[in-house]
């Protein structure tokens, strides 16, 4: 990251948290603009520079991207429906969420998303709820008159800050979403597996996947927990969760019983 990237990215931070405060009181805890252009360039706007540089040094993808920018129309969207809509944005709009987690930005429990499409680029505005999914729902349905004021508002105060952030100097290169598999392999994909008793498919979030997958590997809660950059007491909870999820008394159990899965798993991948 460079010097530019790296003080553009402080100034946008420290707006939009400013821009923010205000709208906590109807349960809006946080708020994201990332600006698209073509072959995978991208200006982020967070309200942590952390998150920006987490982005930029993991080379994390883009969600709906490919090589012209933004792949949406202009139009609102909500997670749940580009979660089960799209194959990338299962798993990176997941991913988001825990990135937050690391650097203590809560992203709530709903979220909604409005795209509007430039003639050079894409914007993607992503507000985030601290709110149950019914509740979020009836709040979307009467107050869609809210969001447009909020974005109309948000771009008249951060006009000269949305200048610089499409100026070429600020951007940063990014997967796109068409790169994906590639890239968030390290990071790992989220695992489903079939429990031992009931048989009945269970679907682990991205961290656990991966805390299962290295325990698989032989390596100690401690160990695991150097290479997620994880608490020790962290990684413990996930293995917890992990082994009542999926029936077990012992971490010897999980290996015992969902060895061959996740092998087989890795297998058919790496032969498809």
């Amino acid at each position: 990251m460079n010097k530019e990237d790296k003080l553009f990215s402080i100034t946008a931070a420290s707006f939009i948290k400013e821009f923010c405060r205000p709208m906590h009181n109807i349960s809006l805890t946080n708020f994201m603009h990332d600006i698209t252009f073509g072959n995978g360039q991208i200006s982020m706007l967070v309200n942590n520079a952390n998150i920006f540089k987490f982005y930029y040094e993991n080379k994390i993808p883009m969600l709906c991207t490919d090589d012209s920018g933004r792949t949406l129309e202009t139009g609102i969207y909500l997670n749940k429906f580009l979660e089960e809509r799209y194959q990338d944005c299962s798993v990176l709009m997941p991913l988001m969420v825990n990135v937050g987690k690391k650097y203590n930005q809560s992203f709530g429990q709903t979220s909604v998303h409005v795209v509007i499409r430039e003639e050079t680029c894409q914007h993607l505005y992503s507000l985030f709820f601290d709110l149950a999914e019914n509740d979020f729902l009836h709040w979307v349905v009467n107050n869609g008159n809210y969001l447009q004021e909020f974005i109309d508002n948000y771009n008249y105060a951060a006009k000269d800050i949305l200048l610089a952030a499409k100026a070429t100097e600020n951007r940063i290169v990014l997967p796109n979403s068409n790169q994906h598999h590639a890239s968030i392999q390290p990071i790992s994909l989220t695992l489903s597996l079939i429990h031992k008793q009931n048989k009945l498919p269970i679907h682990l979030s991205i961290q656990q996947s991966r805390c299962l997958e290295l325990l698989m590997q032989g390596k100690s809660a401690k160990k695991i927990a150097i290479e997620m950059e994880l608490s020790h007491r962290t990684i413990e909870h996930y293995l917890d969760k992990i082994r009542k999820i999926l029936g077990c008394s012992s971490n010897k159990e999980l290996i015992i019983f969902y060895y061959d899965q996740l092998h087989h798993k890795k297998h058919t991948m790496a032969s498809t």
